[in-house]
């Protein structure tokens, strides 16, 4: 004997059609991205350049402001560098080492293609006071005078990147200010930059080079 054919209980409709229902409210409320959009809508890419041009636009407006006369810090990291550090509110990107925001005026005594030397009232005279121009440029002093920390970068190589990507620019930055190094000798310039003191413990000696990183150069008469 045939059984008859088996119908859904009138139960198990309304549930079939309560899921059919929300299957179709789902698409409807679902948004599909392209392949572009889902790229866009992605974690964004830590970039190095685009980094260090954007601390280097915010250095060359806010250093101004807080930079300190070279005369003055100097003569006093030299007694006592941490004391120093907070008078002159430095920047501490490791233990025992500081970075100052600074602005000098002074006359260029020598001059390379490399560095100006320069004589700085309020600076002793057995202290050599070099504004690098090309190779000794070093864009991790303005990196870490700008408050840029290793936790905001990805890793170590990012974080060294920034630092490469600013000497770039400063470079290109005391070129075009500085022309011909060598017709610079005798007159006055005025540099605003920062000058990175790293380990020195209690004191730096007096006849100890200061190199200013520059992010700014100008030629007086």
């Amino acid at each position: 004997m045939q059984r008859p054919p088996r119908t859904l209980r009138p139960a198990r409709l309304i549930g079939l059609g309560l899921l059919v229902i929300l299957l179709v409210a789902m698409v409807l409320n679902t948004k599909f991205l392209t392949p572009a959009e889902l790229a866009a809508a992605g974690p964004v890419k830590f970039d190095p350049v685009a980094t260090a041009a954007d601390l280097f636009a915010k250095a060359k407006t806010d250093l101004p402001g807080r930079a300190s006369p070279l005369g003055e810090v100097v003569p006093a990291l030299q007694d006592d560098t941490k004391s120093a550090a907070e008078e002159f509110e430095a920047g501490s990107p490791a233990e025992g080492s500081y970075v100052f925001a600074v602005t000098a005026t002074g006359t260029v005594t020598e001059a390379t293609n490399a560095n100006l030397r320069l004589a700085v009232e309020g600076v002793p005279d057995e202290t050599p006071i070099l504004v690098p121009l090309t190779t000794a440029i070093n864009g991790t002093a303005i990196r870490d005078a700008m408050g840029f920390k290793f936790a905001d970068a990805p890793g170590q190589t990012d974080y060294q990147y920034v630092g490469d990507e600013l000497k770039k620019l400063m470079q290109a930055e005391v070129k075009s200010s500085a022309g011909d190094p060598a017709a610079l000798k005798g007159k006055k310039v005025t540099v605003v930059g920062a000058v990175s003191v790293v380990g020195s413990g209690t004191s730096v000696p007096k006849p100890k080079p200061v190199n200013v990183q520059p992010i700014s150069l100008q030629v007086g008469s």
